[in-house]
């Protein structure tokens, strides 16, 4: 008997809703994820589950519909519908095992030091995907200022040894607000001026001014620092005339420092 295209478009639609009702059949999803984790491919599990973390601390996620992301390095992520960072994730390394524990599919994530176990325990796969992707390209962050004034505070020495913040956005009078106001390590007053771009004439002028301010409300001249990739060529008679220094710094070192900072803080604070 010959069926037509319309039959076999409902038998899709048929089994899809079937599938999107019922899950994949687990004993399927968990040699698809031993697959993919042998190809050291990218696996997404779609589904509804459990999560326990032990380590530094223990977590307990009650079952719900979410994203379970393996990559080819050994890191997992653990998403939910909302939210763009996961609620759970293991660091690259992690052993992944994979195992059906009877009417229930069980992924775990251990490290051995420092010790930890992410399990996942899937009570319904809606779907698991592989991607074998390749990306060789070099991530490029600029930060801006305020963000290269942020990674100044917490790594001071980016301006010299033994530079001490002590203010940031401090006012200097009807001049403006100096980005960065500190010591040096003889304890000399310290201006500093931050610019993401090659510092022009006007920026050597505005922190003239700013020294200025200083130097009027505390009777001493401070040291003047402008902290900027470059210099424009104009600009460089102005540092030698006012006695301002060049302190070479970019964004992309500053940002360097804030994704060290940001590490570590997400280490201390675990999943």
């Amino acid at each position: 008997m010959t069926h037509g295209f319309e039959y076999y478009v409902k038998r899709v639609m048929f089994r899809l809703a079937v599938t999107v009702l019922l899950g994949m059949d687990l004993v399927e999803a968990g040699e698809k994820v031993r697959a993919g984790l042998r190809g050291r491919e990218v696996v997404v599990v779609a589904g509804s589950m459990e999560v326990f973390y032990e380590g530094r601390a223990s977590s307990y996620l009650g079952e719900g519909e979410r994203l379970l992301i393996i990559k080819g390095d050994g890191s997992v992520l653990i998403h939910r519908p909302h939210g763009y960072e996961p609620v759970n994730w293991q660091p690259p390394g992690s052993k992944i095992d994979v195992k059906i524990d009877g009417d229930k599919l069980l992924i775990e994530a251990r490290r051995v030091s420092p010790r930890e176990v992410l399990r996942i325990i899937f009570h319904r796969v809606l779907d698991v995907r592989l991607y074998r992707l390749v990306d060789e390209a070099e991530f490029a962050m600029h930060a801006t200022e305020e963000e290269m004034k942020r990674a100044i505070l917490m790594e001071p020495s980016l301006i010299e040894d033994g530079f001490k913040p002590m203010e940031d956005e401090r006012r200097a009078g009807d001049s403006g607000f100096i980005d960065v106001f500190g010591v040096d390590s003889r304890g000399n007053m310290v201006v500093v001026e931050i610019k993401r771009r090659n510092a022009t004439t006007e920026d050597i002028k505005q922190l003239v001014r700013y020294v200025e301010s200083v130097e009027r409300e505390f009777g001493k001249r401070p040291r003047a620092i402008i902290a900027a990739p470059g210099i424009q060529k104009a600009a460089v008679r102005e540092l030698a005339l006012h006695g301002v220094e060049f302190k070479c710094l970019t964004p992309k070192r500053c940002a360097e420092v804030l994704r060290r900072g940001r590490g570590l803080d997400r280490f201390i604070q675990g999943p």
